[in-house]
């Protein structure tokens, strides 16, 4: 039944991108149509992957072209089913949102092309995550890199945009690269000769030290280069806002978890046993990402930048839970170890969710604003009176501010970190607990960033024309954000059932079931675990929480009885309040760069402007920049020397075919050595 629904969804989704191109002259209809079919496979999947978790049976099943030789084996096991159902929630709101965004391209641009690459974008995510052999991991893989850069320059006639694309492409087929090589190296230790999963899982026992190093470095960087961790983050924060906002939410929300997907397979399935040094490089990548990712978002006055960044600081929050996860492996510390992973792949499901009604409240902005400069907004919560709140629940999930959901993730990787007083390694110990000084430095870091980009972008008075005329979105739109409102709630105060099922996945790669630990964390129980787990129930921190709210307004009542609320303008010395008077993000941010001014290396120019030369100033034009330091002292370099390379090989392009024909006989020729070798 489960395969039968699975190749449903594959029918699905390639039937609505042929349905996005059969309209010619009613593309919005042609493009409603796939987007519905979108959804509707979206709910197929999500029927596989609870189907999964909660049978607790994996499912296999081959597609065998011309006699075999051509091989499609896929798997859904707990872990598969966990990244299917964030990425199958996340596609079926983006997809109902998309209903009412597509609109702000009516008469502009061809939609069919929008909806075509959408479907097989949400299609090649799934193959991804389900993908049991090398070689078609790799086909879906390029598949949906494909269809995401078709998707980022939808809006080609920017060169911004056209820039975006082209990082964007070659980064990932450097990753591509990395990975690919990972892939062969592990087949060449497959005594089966095959490049099915189920060999590679076996592969780790006979390789040599040597080689899992080296395959822990390729994947590193491979699967590290999609996820957009520091410093190969280069092409996340150009990509996201570049793309369409139903798109940015998915490419965000999910796209980049792939990675996080691919991590986990290599380093807990392929290559067991791991040595602690993995988990401690790993666990250094996530804490450097988180914090760095953080401060570049907090300077960011692009919107959709600035949640790019903060994918960044999330996808360190996740790298620090599996890195955690593998060094209490190493050292046999399996409840611990498990406790780690159930935090990580519950902040995957967190992230998906606050991240993706982030974005997407962002193209409700942009949508109504047509500009996603923060400095250009304000006012927004008289004129987007649902939007508004909804980025709001957004922004304190993010914030990890109770009883929201992204609070209940970051409090058990906070758990995993105090427990790292249990690894016997002293330079680990005190690793864990500087990671666990930075994790709350990064939570007080994104607490300030998103005051910042709600404060500045809804409150005070409108700065722009963009802002002052602007008008809430249609309703499918902020119907759909409010469902992902909605899970953030419930996420936040349930946790339990999310844990308990990705406790499924987490008991599946590493063999222990804490599903005992996790029900403390349930309504009012307060007993004492053998384990050093802390316990908080979200339910009850909210009831507590509303009672002494609730004292605290009485007790105010009973001692200023004759207390009443009178409204008046905001003071400004007498004059009239005006938009300029109003912080902007600039000013916001300006504290923390000169904080951290080692690591921003901020730039100040001034330019002023005389209407007679030197005496009567008519203008002055402050800009302030930031060095972006990795572009200018790692990418830049390594750029120069690539292109000087180049230009030193460039005899070998003789324009002879007789010399291409050499070429490709010496290359068989080696290859044929080394073979027999």
């Amino acid at each position: 039944m489960v395969e039968h629904l699975f190749i449903i969804s594959i029918i699905l989704f390639a039937a609505g991108s042929l349905f996005a191109l059969c309209f010619y002259r009613w593309q919005m209809l042609g493009n409603y149509i796939s987007l519905i079919l979108a959804a509707i496979a979206s709910c197929f999947n999500i029927a596989i992957a609870t189907s999964v978790l909660f049978n607790h049976s994996a499912i296999r099943f081959n597609f065998l072209l011309y006699h075999a030789i051509i091989k499609y084996s896929f798997l859904i096991d707990s872990l598969s089913a966990i990244f299917i159902l964030a990425i199958s929630v996340v596609s079926f709101i983006a997809s109902i949102y998309s209903l009412g965004y597509t609109k702000l391209y009516v008469n502009k641009r061809d939609t069919r092309f929008l909806g075509f690459n959408f479907n097989f974008f949400l299609l090649s995510m799934i193959l991804v995550v389900t993908a049991n052999n090398a070689l078609v991991f790799m086909i879906v893989w390029e598949l949906m890199t494909l269809v995401s850069f078709f998707l980022v320059i939808f809006e080609y006639e920017n060169p911004l945009n056209r820039k975006a694309g082209f990082v964007y492409l070659f980064m990932s087929y450097i990753c591509a690269v990395f990975i690919s090589v990972a892939f062969f190296i592990m087949f060449s230790y497959v005594k089966t000769w095959t490049f099915d999963f189920d060999s590679f899982r076996y592969a780790g026992d006979v390789m040599p030290a040597i080689c899992k190093n080296i395959v822990f470095f390729l994947v590193l960087i491979g699967f590290g280069i999609k996820a957009g961790i520091f410093p190969l983050h280069l092409w996340l924060p150009l990509a996201h806002p570049a793309a369409p906002g139903n798109v940015s939410m998915v490419m965000s929300g999910v796209m980049i978890k792939t990675a996080i997907y691919g991590f986990i397979r290599f380093y807990f399935e392929f290559l067991t046993p791991c040595p602690p040094w993995w988990g401690v490089i790993i666990l250094i990548i996530g804490a450097a990402s988180a914090i760095l990712g953080i401060l570049y978002a907090l300077m960011e006055k692009d919107i959709k930048t600035l949640l790019a960044y903060s994918s960044v600081e999330n996808i360190g929050i996740i790298l620090i839970a599996i890195g955690l996860s593998m060094i209490f492996k190493s050292y046999n510390l399996m409840a611990l170890s498990s406790l780690a992973m159930v935090a990580g792949l519950y902040h995957v499901l967190n992230h998906a969710v606050f991240k993706s009604l982030l974005f997407g409240c962002a193209g409700n902005i942009y949508y109504s604003t047509h500009t996603k400069n923060i400095e250009q907004l304000g006012g927004l919560i008289k004129r987007l009176q649902i939007t508004a709140p909804l980025f709001l629940v957004g922004a304190l999930a993010i914030s990890a501010i109770p009883p929201l959901n992204g609070f209940m993730s970051e409090w058990l990787v906070f758990q995993s970190l105090l427990n790292g007083s249990n690894i016997p390694s002293v330079i680990v110990k005190v690793l864990t607990a500087i990671c666990g000084a930075t994790v709350a430095l990064t939570g007080a870091l994104v607490a300030t960033c998103f005051v910042k980009a709600f404060g500045i972008s809804f409150l005070a008075l409108p700065r722009s024309e963009h802002a002052q005329h602007a008008k809430e979105v249609p309703v499918i739109m902020y119907v759909s954000m409010g469902l992902l409102a909605g899970l953030c709630v419930f996420m936040g105060l349930f946790p339990v059932k999310i844990m308990m099922t990705v406790n499924h996945a987490s008991t599946e790669l590493l063999g222990v079931n804490i599903a005992k630990a996790i029900t403390s964390y349930d309504w009012l129980q307060t007993k004492t675990l053998q384990t050093n787990f802390s316990e908080i129930s979200p339910q009850s921190a909210t009831v507590f929480g509303l009672m002494f709210l609730a004292i605290t307004v009485g007790a105010m009542t009973l001692i200023n009885p004759g207390f009443t609320k009178k409204l008046y303008e905001t003071w400004t010395c007498g004059i009239s309040p005006e938009p300029r008077f109003g912080y902007t993000a600039t000013a916001f941010s300006k504290p923390f760069r000169i904080i951290f001014s080692n690591l921003y290396r901020p730039r100040l120019e001034i330019k002023t402007t005389y209407s007679v030369p030197k005496y009567f100033v008519k203008s002055i034009m402050y800009i302030s920049e930031i060095t972006p330091i990795f572009e200018k002292y790692f990418y830049a370099p390594l750029s120069r020397y690539v292109l000087s390379i180049s230009n030193k090989v460039r005899w070998i392009h003789t324009g002879s075919v007789h010399m291409y024909l050499v070429y490709i006989f010496i290359t068989l020729l080696i290859s044929m050595l080394a073979i027999r070798w």
